[in-house]
């Protein structure tokens, strides 16, 4: 007899969401998440009690460097030095990518597929990888991201350097989805879901011709995004990872985010949103949208209700309706696909570019990106200014991180945020 938890892990619960015409048939795609999960479970590395001990010290290591960073930087601000020890480091591993997203931006007023097409393809190697994740393994957390990070055959291999005690990192990656389930069946990702602490799977529509028309690919591969994350939702509850699902909200597909937002919470998945950013801003059309304001009532309403949301309602009523003044680059560090890093800030259209693997650590990157460029009070209008409003996740995270150094970590609800983000 299947068991109570068996069922209610393959069943589709649908309390809010609404199917519509052209959405997937849910009792097929549901199937084939089921044989999925099963396959990909066969093949991964039990999460045994060894594992469980050495990923509970890995996590307790990375959340005392999280500590004595913030303690040092608290210390940097109160000196208004805004060169900040990293929370944590963007690292776009390829600007490769299977899909063209409509909304897809480099923050420099790119598309990375087109400048992997331009020539803009000399990634790390798997070595020169492993140094870089030695040089800022000083950050709390690495954020692996693209392009596609999946195209790269050495993902597995990198994400498990950095889950070596003497790294101590909060595993992060940001993915279309398209190709992680088949990947999951390879013997090279045996130890994948044991060691991401974070997998976040952009679904930008529930209607598989117009996600396909998003991502500038077939339906047969959105229909996969969404087998892959059905997929996931199983094996989470095998593996210690957290599963959240992001929408790049703009004019086109604000109606859609009703559906993914009422999907994610039916089913348990941490919903993140984030407003379509034109180059440095928020799409200004969009946040004037009595519809999106709506859309934005209900997302807090719903994380007031305490269904599982990547930020606090406080938090994300700051960043989707682009609420936060202020925004400290050094927060994060960004890193390119060929090692370099953006300083101060990878918008600013005169960032320059510092070679990490010149150094040995991440002070020594900063030291010689500092002597060029001095990033305190950075953010702003004006001559030597950034002279940017970008909205992005990460813009309102350095205000939340500065907000903690400048009054605490409780005044500040930056612990609380931290908290939410890794549960």
């Amino acid at each position: 007899m299947m068991s109570q938890k068996v069922r209610d892990l393959v069943r589709l619960p649908f309390k809010y969401y609404e199917p519509k015409p052209g959405h997937p048939d849910w009792a097929a795609i549901n199937k084939d998440a089921v044989r999925l999960a099963i396959q990909i479970l066969k093949n991964q590395e039990p999460f045994s009690p060894g594992r469980k001990m050495y990923r509970s010290t890995k996590r307790v290591l990375a959340i005392l460097k999280t500590m004595r960073n913030f303690f040092r930087n608290k210390i940097r601000m109160a000196k208004s030095n805004h060169n900040f020890i990293p929370l944590f480091y963007i690292w776009t591993m390829t600007n490769a990518c299977n899909f063209t997203c409509s909304f897809c931006s480099n923050h420099r007023g790119g598309k990375y597929p087109l400048l992997f097409q331009k020539g803009e393809t000399r990634n790390l190697s798997t070595a020169q990888g492993k140094q870089l994740l030695g040089i800022m393994k000083d950050a709390s957390a690495i954020y692996f991201c693209g392009g596609e990070p999946t195209i790269r055959r050495d993902l597995p291999e990198l994400l498990d350097y950095s889950s070596k005690l003497r790294i101590a990192m909060f595993n992060m990656i940001n993915t279309n989805g398209s190709l992680i389930g088949d990947l999951l069946l390879k013997p090279r990702y045996r130890k994948f879901l044991s060691e991401m602490d974070v997998i976040i799977v952009s679904l930008d529509a529930m209607e598989l011709t117009k996600l396909a028309a998003i991502c500038k690919t077939s339906e047969s591969v959105a229909r996969k995004v969404i087998r892959n994350i059905l997929a996931l939702r199983i094996l989470k509850h095998f593996f210690p990872f957290k599963l959240s699902i992001n929408i790049v909200v703009g004019q086109k597909n604000f109606h859609d985010a009703f559906d993914v937002l009422d999907w994610c919470n039916d089913l348990g998945l941490t919903f993140a949103a984030v407003a379509e950013n034109i180059v440095d801003k928020a799409d200004q059309g969009l946040l004037a949208n009595p519809e999106y304001q709506q859309l934005v009532d209900k997302i807090l309403s719903r994380a007031e209700q305490g269904y599982p949301m990547i930020a606090s309602k406080y938090m994300l009523d700051r960043l989707l309706r682009a609420k936060f003044t202020s925004c400290f680059p050094r927060v994060f560090d960004h890193i390119d696909h060929d090692g370099t890093l953006f300083w101060p800030c990878k918008t600013y259209p005169q960032a320059i570019k510092v070679d990490v693997l010149k150094h040995k650590n991440v002070a020594g990157v900063h030291a010689e990106a500092a002597k060029m460029i001095n990033p305190a009070f950075f953010h702003g209008k004006g001559p030597g200014k950034c002279n940017g409003e970008c909205t992005w996740m990460q813009d309102c995270v350095t205000d939340f991180y500065a907000g903690g150094l400048i009054h605490g970590l409780f005044d500040g609800k930056l612990l609380k945020e931290i908290r939410g983000l890794l549960q």
